[in-house]
């Protein structure tokens, strides 16, 4: 399927009105002849897509399959992307070139490269970055409501994520390692995020993790007992507050110090007020201290040795200089 589609078709027939792009591989509304499809809402929201760039909504997907190499440009106004999944298939390329993409609860998919420049992605479900897809986030924010499984790249850039309650989800999976800009969790319902046993979460910036008085949100890892890590670097600001920790780890700064585990299970090393040891540090290995009668005796041990050394040492010297004597020569 070819195009771009808009509402000049039969609304009530369910139709959409699809104009071919022309040879360039230009993308651009208007113009004939116009090819209508049953396949529901227009999706596209402003940016740039490569030719092959897909959009999928419901089961059908809409493959931008232009007639040359060039990036397809659509400059319209956001709009939103109802009971759409945003896939960007290997070799493809979607920025957001500074706009607003809404996905309404549906699924983000990178196996390209998804540029979200200052751009937004917000009410996301599940983003996925596949095995060779990259996410620049440039200035930018992603708001979702579900799983971040990342098994490609995330260039954060001074990007935020923002995990909060959307979509009905009491509970999200996060998956890969990643190292974030900015991270803010924020839950008013308990959420639970469960992260992937030996993955470490890194922030460079801000870690927001709130939950409330009544329902604390939850950071927990994948298996009871195995663990799962979060490393908020030397120059990041932790805002914490409302947190429950089991099988978590900090292996950067010490997290809410001042706070207590509230839900959590524990094995929560350098989280609270407890002071746990720091997996990343270099071990030191104290040297145990005498005390001041034991140190006397040491003196006095080592001080008998220096004299009975001196004393067997002292007849020896002696020979040997006698050996080494110059002869004597009686005059005439």
């Amino acid at each position: 399927m070819e195009g771009f589609g808009h509402e000049t078709c039969g609304k009530a027939a369910g139709l959409r009105e699809f104009h071919p792009p022309p040879s360039s591989g230009l993308l651009r509304r208007g113009g004939s002849p116009a090819r209508c499809y049953r396949d529901g809402p227009e999706v596209l929201s402003r940016g740039f897509y490569r030719p092959d760039a897909t959009v999928r909504q419901g089961r059908c997907v809409r493959s931008f399959a232009a007639r040359s190499a060039l990036a397809l440009m659509a400059a319209l106004a956001p709009v939103s992307m109802a009971l759409a999944d945003l896939i960007v298939p290997s070799g493809g390329l979607y920025t957001t070139n500074p706009g607003l993409t809404d996905l309404a609860c549906t699924d983000v998919v990178v196996g390209g490269t998804l540029t979200v420049d200052s751009g937004s992605l917000v009410n996301v479900r599940h983003l996925t970055i596949q095995a060779g897809g990259t996410i620049n986030g440039g200035s930018g924010a992603i708001q979702l409501g579900g799983n971040w499984t990342n098994a490609g790249t995330f260039t954060a850039g001074t990007s935020t994520v923002r995990f909060n309650d959307l979509c009905g989800l009491t509970s999200a999976t996060i998956s890969g390692s990643t190292t974030f800009a900015n991270a803010r969790f924020v839950s008013t319902t308990g959420k639970n995020y469960v992260f992937a046993v030996g993955t470490t979460q890194t922030v460079g910036g801000i870690l927001e993790i709130a939950g409330t008085v009544s329902s604390a949100i939850q950071f927990r890892s994948g298996t009871p007992g195995q663990l799962a890590y979060i490393n908020l670097l030397p120059a990041g600001t932790q805002q914490i507050q409302h947190v429950g920790v089991t099988d978590v780890w900090a292996t950067g700064q010490h997290l809410a110090p001042s706070l207590s585990n509230q839900g959590g299970g524990g094995n929560a090393n350098r989280w609270f007020g407890g002071v746990g040891p720091n997996p990343n540090a270099v071990a030191v290995i104290p040297v145990p201290a005498l005390g001041d009668l034991a140190t006397l005796a040491l003196a006095a041990l080592l001080a008998l040795f220096g004299i009975v050394n001196l004393r067997r040492r002292g007849p020896s010297r002696a020979r040997s200089a006698a050996s080494h004597r110059t002869p004597r020569r009686d005059l005439p």
